[in-house]
């Protein structure tokens, strides 16, 4: 073995080109996939060895972290902390973001978010990698700063009832999407004039959002309703409606923007959409309550929170098999790999 490792070594110093690819295939081998989690009722995060399943680490981080995102340089994970157990509570809950180390596996601090309680949904911006957070009371759109740990911008929306639930963005940062669980409906952003320009009335109880590659279609699951919403962004009006039932909640796209996954909560488990031919394929069972979902970046598997059984199961996209049970502390529902 040493003897291969050295004369690979020669052969990397013989030009500089293949010793910067040499270096970048030592360092992709070295790397494990590894699986963040929020753990709702345990208050933490959880570093999982997503191979196989091992606990690393868990650090607390607040009161009932809800969602999460990543930093565009991965070192950065941000945790809204949502404070209370439900949406249909009426307490006022958290009103700050968590910041965690990645590298270093820490909690670093917190964003106060002042007046703005319950935070729920979260997504990095693409371009300036601000952070866009909705929250519940009032019912607004916030842009934070995660470089100077303050709220630059608040954008309250019209409808006080909304319960401001997820929330995705344009790639270009001038339109974002807010799914609203008291009033039925999305409401539209303009992040330019940070001001709120439109209802798309997509029906039941709005959820999980994903948009199109090239932000032509919103995709909104209607918890209440079992359906998923089809909606033509140049216009807000729905193309079509797919009926799921199982009461779906989240939704993720593979990385080829094809498929489109929803988690369902009621049913206990994933469904896969085509999103071109925008037709139901196949649906696979999980557990109990399961909510969080993620697919790794390479495409090639998926990941779903059992929040009522405590559990993990990373499941195979192509032959939709499962291939592992990951047991969690309580109540996991936001998850990413880490990149």
């Amino acid at each position: 073995m040493r003897g291969l490792t050295l004369t690979r070594n020669a052969a990397c110093l013989m030009v500089l080109g293949v010793v910067v690819m040499c270096g970048v295939a030592d360092v992709a081998a070295d790397e494990k996939p590894v699986l963040l989690v929020g753990h709702k009722w345990s208050d933490s995060a959880g570093f999982y060895d997503a191979a196989t399943g091992k606990l690393e680490t868990s650090v607390p981080v607040g009161r009932r972290p809800h969602e999460l995102a990543l930093s565009h340089d991965g070192r950065q994970a941000y945790f809204t902390l949502y404070g209370i157990d439900l949406y249909t509570e009426t307490k006022e809950g958290g009103r700050s973001v968590a910041v965690v180390d990645v590298p270093g596996r820490k909690k670093v601090g917190e964003i106060d978010l002042g007046k703005y309680r319950r935070p729920h949904g979260i997504e990095v911006g693409h371009k300036s990698g601000r952070l866009y957070v909705t929250c519940d009371l009032p019912a607004a759109l916030l842009v934070l700063d995660p470089g100077e740990m303050r709220v630059a911008e608040a954008i309250e929306l019209t409808d006080p009832k909304s319960l401001c639930h997820m929330v995705v963005v344009s790639e270009d940062e001038r339109t974002a999407y807010v799914a609203n669980c008291g009033t039925s409906d999305v409401a539209v952003v303009d992040l330019e004039s940070r001001k709120e320009t439109a209802r798309i009335p997509v029906g039941g109880v709005p959820m999980g959002m994903s948009l199109s590659r090239d932000g032509k279609t919103l995709w909104a699951t209607t918890r209440v309703t079992n359906s998923l919403a089809v909606v033509d962004t140049a216009t807000n009006k729905i193309t079509r409606i797919i009926e799921i039932t199982g009461q779906p909640v989240r939704t993720a796209l593979s990385p080829d923007g094809s498929r489109l996954l929803t988690t369902l909560i009621d049913s206990g488990e994933v469904a896969e959409v085509d999103t071109r031919t925008q037709t139901l394929l196949r649906r696979l069972p999980i557990g109990q309550r399961v909510e969080g979902l993620t697919i790794d970046p390479t495409g090639t598997f998926g990941f779903a929170s059992a929040q009522a059984d405590d559990k993990i199961v990373k499941f195979h996209l192509a032959d939709w098999r499962p291939v592992l049970e990951i047991k969690t502390e309580k109540r996991p529902d936001p998850l990413t790999v880490l990149r």
